[in-house]
């Protein structure tokens, strides 16, 4: 197996965790941001612009997320290729 196949192997596993974790976070602050926005509208403060970025960014992180995902998926399925030819 050529050194470089490795390398790219480890940066696709690598972009993929980054992703997943950035996508995480996302989601993460997103909902915080909903969850205070909730108090905000409970209170008579008017929010719907930024209820509609909190759910939109939600929905952005949620979608890299399981984009990230697929890109491990991949780097798995390819690994296991790799494993199966040379073993």
């Amino acid at each position: 197996m050529d050194i470089s196949n490795n390398s790219n192997i480890s940066g696709a596993f690598a972009s993929g965790l980054q992703g997943v974790q950035r996508g995480a976070e996302q989601v993460t602050q997103a909902s915080r941001d909903i969850a205070s926005l909730n108090g905000d509208t409970q209170q008579g403060s008017s929010s719907s612009t930024n209820l509609t970025d909190s759910v939109v960014d939600l929905q952005t992180g949620a979608i890299g997320v399981e984009a990230s995902a697929k890109v491990l998926d991949v780097a798995n399925d390819t690994i296991g290729t790799l494993l199966d030819t040379f073993a």
